[in-house]
């Protein structure tokens, strides 16, 4: 049976960097797709989404923008991916570089759908406010309209991630995205395996029995896991166990054991819990100071 990261692997699909053309932090951008493209063999292609101008108000009619003005924004786009692309030392000059008009978050992952790609790279602000609106919430809302994985990577983001922490959850979603951090890795690197057990409080004899059995239930299922993993030669795999509520629990031990890079598998959900009820993941990424590796179920 292939694991999950080969069936991304061989559909030799492109990697897909999303970019304005304005990003202060294109050198980790564009390496970390060089590092997707290299581990997956799909060729690296940069894209840019430009947002339609909204139409202006005239009485109680809208009045249309002119064609016209939006083709010139896309043309601005496209001059400045252009630009980036040349003058970054981790760009080259040879890649596809494709602007389009529309929503971004929708037209990022429709194109992504549409051209098969095997994942998609993005950018995650840190810095001020404007950097999380426009760059961490579109980086989300992608995110959730994507079929395919979606790495988001910040300025500090490393040429080639040494330990990468995977959200284990034990569902299909958290493994795939295990075998995918793993391909990420260095020779030499590691791959922790941190499953989040549930806060126990309660005093009851009832609660404590469970807990027990819960427990006792996790060595044979991380051990179902690791043996589904295709680990790189030189990789190391070990597992951990914490409690408190996932996302933060999960990013305190990646920050304390200085992961390069968080993995989580994402399931889809209805349109209210994705827009009311919030998820690990949506958290993981709103406040992660690492890369983030989301990675949506196939199957």
């Amino acid at each position: 049976m292939s694991s999950p990261s080969q069936s991304f692997a061989l559909a030799g699909g492109p990697v897909l960097v999303a970019s304005d053309g304005t990003a202060v932090s294109h050198e980790a951008l564009f390496n970390a797709g060089r590092l997707v493209s290299s581990a997956f063999g799909g060729p690296l292609e940069v894209i840019g989404v430009c947002e339609p101008m909204p139409g202006g108000a005239a009485g109680m009619d809208v009045l249309p923008v002119p064609a016209e003005l939006d083709e010139a924004r896309r043309a601005n786009m496209l001059d400045d991916l252009r630009r980036s692309v040349n003058i970054s030392a981790a760009g080259d000059p040879s890649w596809p570089i494709t602007v389009l008009v529309g929503s971004p978050a929708r037209t990022l992952a429709a194109e992504a759908d549409r051209r098969g790609a095997a994942l998609v790279v993005m950018g995650i602000g840190r810095h001020n406010p404007l950097d999380r609106l426009f760059g961490t919430e579109t980086t989300l809302a992608t995110l959730r309209e994507s079929r395919v994985p979606v790495l988001a990577v910040g300025p500090s983001f490393p040429a080639v991630p040494t330990h990468a922490v995977v959200g284990l959850d034990f569902s299909v979603a958290s493994v795939q995205a295990a075998n995918l951090a793993l391909h990420l890795l260095a020779p030499g690197g590691r791959l922790t395996l941190v499953h989040v057990r549930p806060r126990f409080e309660h005093p009851s004899a009832d609660w404590q029995a469970w807990d027990v059995e819960y427990g006792r239930t996790l060595p044979p299922l991380f051990d179902q896991v690791t043996a589904q993993l295709d680990v790189p030669r030189g990789v190391t795999v070990d597992t951990v166990t914490v409690r408190g509520d996932p996302a933060p629990a999960l990013l305190a031990y990646a920050q304390q054991a200085n992961a390069d890079l968080v993995a989580v598998g994402t399931q889809r959900h209805s349109l209210y819990e994705r827009l009311v009820v919030g998820s690990v993941t949506t958290r993981v990424l709103r406040t992660a100071r690492v890369g983030v590796l989301a990675v949506p179920a196939t199957g």
